[in-house]
Order: structure tokens, then C-alpha cells, then sequence
């Protein structure tokens, strides 16, 4: 055997010694496809569950009725809809001024909670912490306990938590607090004294029509 032929075979026998053949470099796997069935399962509750921060109580009003989420009223004549001025605001209704008065009263419809006392108290100091008059009462109406409240004297008008607050002279609140399944139902009606008087009989219809679904 010639000396080329015995290099030739010493070299195969070292090649087949190291694993016989070439090592080729590993390749990353790839991740699966998002949404194919080796991909992780996505949690429980994820972006399709809608934030407690984004519910928006239902508001219909139709054929003379204002229909919240879990009450009905009859609208009483003469109250004009309006856009309501603060985002807390459910539903606002313009009232008439009457004769003498220099502007309209509001009426809105709201809900939040807390307690029937803690929001009695943030009324009263929009009246300076002590109205110049003020009466409560409670009754029964459809099944529900109301509270109906009656302010008068110089009210602090705040058109939203941070809107700029005016002083007003001679004006009157009436309001209604009506709890319903853990949440507070406000209706309130505010403007000048004469103008709240001249709509006092309508606001409690108002309030009398309410009506759980």
C-alpha cells in the first residue's frame, strides 16, 4: 500500500471517530401562531370584560316617560329636556322661570353612592351648612323608600365637581333620594325660590310616579 493510500485511510478512520458526519448549527423553534393551539390560552377575564369605570346607565325618554336603568317616571308637562350641563348627570330638565325671576330652575336626574345622610349633609353645606329653612320626609312609594328634603336660603351653585361655584341669594332645593338595589337615585330640583314654588306640585307628581322595573 503506498504511503497517499495510507494517509488517505488514517484520515477517513478520524472523520468516523468525531461522529461521522458535520454538525449543523441548532435553529430557535419558532413561537406558534398567537391563537393556534400550542399558544398559551388567554386569561380568564381579559380585554373583553368591560371596567366598572365604563358603565353607562341606560337612559330612554319616550311617550312622556324618562326610563333609567332600574326606574320609570312620567314627565310632567312644561319641563323642556336639556343637555346635561355636568357628566354625573343622567337627565336635565330646563323648568320655566316664573314671573319675577331672573333665570330657570334645573331639574336632574343622577345616581352614586354613599349614604342617604352623607349626601343630605354635601346638599347642606351648598346652603352653607345650614339652610335658612329645611324640612324631610320619608314615605313609601311603588314598593320604595323615599326621602324627599326641602332647602331654602343662599345656595352655592356648582355646575360639577370642578366647575367654578356662584353665590345665589333666595333660592330653593327639592329633592328626592330613592335607593334601589345598593345605588342612590337623586332627583333635585334647584333654581329661584318663586320659580321651585311654581313647579314644587309637578316635582312630587314626578317623584310619585316612580315605578321599580
Amino acid at each position: 500500500m503506498s504511503i497517499r493510500s495510507i494517509l488517505w485511510l488514517t484520515c477517513a478512520l478520524s472523520l468516523a471517530g468525531c461522529g461521522g458526519s458535520p454538525q449543523v448549527p441548532a435553529v430557535p423553534a419558532t413561537s406558534a401562531p398567537e391563537g393556534s393551539p400550542s399558544s398559551p390560552a388567554t386569561p380568564a377575564g381579559g380585554l373583553d370584560r368591560p371596567a366598572a369605570s365604563n358603565h353607562s346607565p341606560k337612559v330612554d325618554l319616550a311617550d312622556g316617560k324618562l326610563s333609567l336603568e332600574r326606574l320609570v317616571f312620567a314627565v310632567p308637562e312644561g319641563w323642556d329636556l336639556k343637555q346635561p350641563s355636568s357628566t354625573f348627570v343622567l337627565a336635565e330638565f330646563g323648568l320655566p322661570k316664573a314671573a319675577g325671576d331672573e333665570s330657570d330652575g334645573r331639574m336632574t336626574v343622577s345616581t352614586a353612592g354613599g349614604s342617604i345622610e352623607a349626601n343630605l349633609d354635601r346638599w347642606r353645606d351648598q346652603f352653607g351648612g345650614k339652610p335658612a329653612k329645611e324640612t324631610k320626609e320619608e314615605k313609601e312609594i311603588g314598593g320604595l323608600k323615599v326621602a324627599i328634603i326641602d332647602f331654602s336660603g343662599e345656595f352655592n351653585d356648582q355646575r360639577g365637581p370642578f366647575a367654578p361655584a356662584t353665590k345665589r341669594a333666595g333660592y330653593r332645593m327639592i329633592a328626592a333620594i330613592i335607593p334601589v338595589d345598593g345605588e342612590l337615585h337623586f332627583v333635585k330640583a334647584v333654581g329661584p325660590e318663586a320659580t321651585i314654588a311654581s313647579h314644587a306640585d309637578r316635582f312630587r307628581a314626578f317623584i310619585d310616579s316612580v315605578v321599580k322595573k
